[in-house]
């Protein structure tokens, strides 16, 4: 039954990848996880990210790492801990629909191939009828042979394969050349799929054709301003500028439209994370965030300046008392100057004293710092221009 039961979920991952980076650095450790090699590889990685992030009720990336930590120890026929990181992932919730169907799926295979047939039959019924409610045709009808298999029901004919699922096994298989070979044989009505078309897009970017990606990409923009088309752009862009800096200008501007589109779209959370990831990257363009990084790690001490009113109150009330007892001992002689002399040292310690009090350390850290924030100021206002012109050019 195993491996029957496993070949059953070779559909499971088309359409689960995200093309999302949050520049907060949960969101960019998640990203970066997420971009390890399916397998031991990202399973290490998402493992050492739980302990990082552990508190999935402060961070929405810790729910996302369980649902990739269940696929990978599915795809590695670690069945018992698919099944602990899968039940984690449904009692936690908050995934897209797709990804929990998927889940429900994972834990009806893992159950059947640990021969737990109960239990299977149960997380199958519960794909299936999630499936349905949510209209995931695919998951819904691989969980249904699943649960055909379970009950011993003879096996339909396998009907053949839609150019969705081929396209998907082929970029799942990471098969980019042959993917993109494949649509360009697709029909107009099978090219206009946006499915197959994203599929289609993130093969290119996996062969490295970031340029025919772009064209694409800008073709799909030119035709529909939407939100998602603007961020693939951005996307390509950001991969673009890792060779090529200026490449980040493009990026962020793609960014920012994305940004406001999903605003209008009243997508908020991705309104949110796109504009974070735009301000991120216009920092990185002028290197800030190692300059302050730079700037933490060598700013030095300041001294703190030591009061001195507990010794200005001592020697005041010193001063006092001999001035006191000098009047009474020269009450009808004049005081010699030996004795005012004392009074006059006195005073003139007071003095020092308070003017002690009024000078402040210098900081040798003022000029650097003043420069960093001056910095800041001139790109926040960089980054409302940009806001501006993005907001004109989309007519909002």
């Amino acid at each position: 039954m195993r491996k029957t039961l496993v070949v059953a979920l070779i559909m499971l991952m088309v359409g689960a990848l995200a093309w999302s980076q949050n520049m907060e650095n949960a969101g960019i450790d998640y990203t970066t996880a997420l971009t390890k090699k399916g397998g031991p590889e990202r399973i290490s990685a998402f493992e050492t990210y739980i302990k990082n992030y552990p508190d999935p009720a402060q961070n929405v990336f810790t729910k996302l790492a369980f649902y990739w930590l269940t696929v990978d120890y599915y795809n590695s026929k670690n069945y018992d801990k698919a099944i602990r990181n899968g039940e984690k992932a449904v009692a936690l919730g908050g995934m897209e629909a797709k990804l929990e169907a998927g889940v429900y799926l994972i834990l009806g295979s893992s159950y059947g191939a640990n021969k737990n047939k109960d239990k299977a039959t149960t997380w199958a019924e519960k794909a299936i009828e999630f499936s349905k409610s949510k209209g995931i045709g695919d998951i819904a009808k691989q969980a249904q042979a699943l649960k055909d298999e379970l009950s011993g029901a003879a096996k339909k004919p396998a009907k053949p394969l839609t150019s969705l699922e081929k396209i998907g096994q082929m970029y799942n298989q990471k098969k980019y050349e042959e993917a993109i070979s494949m649509f360009n044989s697709f029909d107009q009505k099978d090219k206009s799929d946006d499915t197959i078309f994203e599929i289609y897009a993130r093969c290119l970017t996996g062969a490295g054709k970031l340029d025919a990606a772009v064209k694409e990409f800008a073709d799909a923009y030119a035709k529909s301003l939407k939100a998602v088309n603007a961020e693939r752009l951005g996307n390509i862009y950001l991969a673009k500028s890792k060779k090529d800096k200026s490449f980040l200008d493009k990026s962020i501007s793609y960014q920012i439209e994305a940004g406001l589109l999903y605003q209008k779209e009243k997508n908020t959370s991705r309104q949110a994370a796109l504009l974070k990831n735009a301000k991120y990257w216009l920092y990185e363009k002028y290197d800030y965030n190692a300059k302050i990084k730079k700037y933490n790690a060598t700013v030095k001490p300041v001294k703190p300046v030591v009061s001195n009113d507990k010794e200005i109150k001592r020697l005041q009330y010193e001063y006092d008392k001999l001035e006191r007892d000098l009047a009474r001992k020269y009450v009808d002689i004049e005081m010699p100057g030996y004795e005012q002399d004392k009074l006059d040292k006195i005073q003139e310690q007071i003095s020092k004293l308070k003017a002690g009090n009024n000078q402040s350390s210098e900081d040798p850290n003022s000029a650097v710092a003043q420069e960093l924030m001056k910095e800041q100021q001139r790109i926040e206002a960089e980054f409302k221009t940009l806001n501006d012109q993005a907001r004109k050019k989309l007519g909002l």
